[in-house]
């Protein structure tokens, strides 16, 4: 019998600063909140994407305290009672810890469909068929189901699923064992896993049970599960607020991909392989990417005179200002009201060391 997704309950993970799109993410107004695709944030086009089938009112994003006021000026239909704050960013092992103990408090042991907020997917009917059938193969299985992408270049920034043999087909979405999961791999073995069918890319879509996900916590990162365990118990009380104040901090600072993905086995997990037409975009030059219509077209947002531009991403948010760019190729260029970034399109990565040079600098109004 098909399993209702009405109780699926969503945790969106929506913390992060997104500092490889400076200048125009910054620490009060991250990525996931701006406006970079028509109009809209990622983070809007997420929910757009989940409200055609899910209740806002089981979404649940997992944020720090600042970003509140722009989860709730965007998308007012999430209950403010639903936002899972985080007293300090702490990577998104603590995030995913976070949400599944505090999920499990009030809804005892509710099937979780985790998700990241600054991503785009085209294939929206895809993307909810998938989570349909990764909501009622956790339900028949009891194990965790990861959503993975066929990777489409050797990218070394995401991580890799390694697949055996499909257990079965539904409605053209194939589930696969999980044999291992390989994280960030170097550039030699991530050509040989983007040429090889056995290998998707992990892009941090899953469906798992509360207490299956706390189950591998308390297997594969004690020290994180005690604190959550403490925090748990004071949820919902007149206490949540002081305990995690000072619990949350103690979580050791790591990824979910390293203390848990990377460590679960096939008895622990499946896969469903979905063509979502996914990107992270994380960095500029992904983000340019996306909203070509060509891979060497120019994008411009903001008032830009061009002249003999090939695959340029020219980006100024001030309404009163001309850029005029002349026989460029492979450039960024992003204009905002404090500071401007030029750099070479395959460069985009080192954005995190101009970061590094700001704080070292004790230039923190940049940030």
């Amino acid at each position: 019998m098909k399993r209702s997704h009405k109780d699926l309950k969503i945790a969106l993970l929506c913390g992060g600063v997104g500092t490889r799109l400076w200048p125009a993410s910054r620490k009060d107004k991250p990525k996931q909140f701006q406006p970079l695709i028509d109009n809209l944030s990622t983070f809007e086009m997420m929910i757009n994407r989940l409200r055609s089938e899910f209740s806002l009112t089981n979404v649940f994003p997992v944020t720090t305290r600042d970003n509140v006021a722009w989860i709730v000026k965007l998308v007012p239909e999430i209950p403010l009672e639903n936002i899972i704050i985080e007293p300090q960013v702490r990577d998104t092992a603590a995030a995913v810890g976070l949400a599944a103990a505090v999920l499990d408090k009030k809804f005892n042991n509710p099937n979780v469909l985790a998700l990241w907020s600054d991503h785009t997917v085209r294939n929206e009917q895809e993307f909810i068929n998938a989570i349909k059938l990764a909501d009622q193969t956790v339900s028949e299985l009891g194990k965790l189901v990861e959503i993975g992408v066929r990777p489409t270049f050797p990218s070394v920034a995401l991580g890799y699923l390694k697949v055996g043999k499909m257990i079965k087909n539904v409605d053209g979405l194939a589930i696969f064992e999980f044999v291992n999961q390989v994280e960030k791999p170097n550039f030699k073995d991530a050509k040989k896993f983007s040429e090889s069918w056995e290998y998707l890319w992990h892009i941090g879509y899953a469906v798992w049970s509360a207490k299956k996900m706390l189950d591998q916590y308390k297997k594969h990162f004690i020290k994180g599960w005690r604190k959550l365990m403490i925090i748990q118990q004071s949820w919902g009380t007149n206490k949540q607020e002081i305990i995690l104040q000072k619990e949350y901090p103690n979580i050791p600072k790591t990824s979910v991909d390293f203390a848990i993905n990377s460590k679960l086995t096939s008895e622990d997990q499946v896969v469903i392989s979905a063509d979502l037409g996914w990107r992270d975009v994380g960095t500029w030059d992904e983000l340019k990417d996306e909203m070509a219509q060509i891979p060497s077209a120019n994008v411009f947002q903001g008032e830009v005179i061009d002249i003999d531009l090939k695959d340029c991403f020219i980006y100024s948010t001030k309404s009163k200002k001309l850029v005029a760019a002349i026989g460029l190729e492979g450039i960024i260029a992003i204009d905002t009201d404090d500071a401007l970034l030029i750099c070479s399109k395959n460069r985009t990565q080192d954005v995190k060391k101009i970061i590094e040079m700001i704080k070292n600098r004790d230039m923190e109004d940049y940030l």
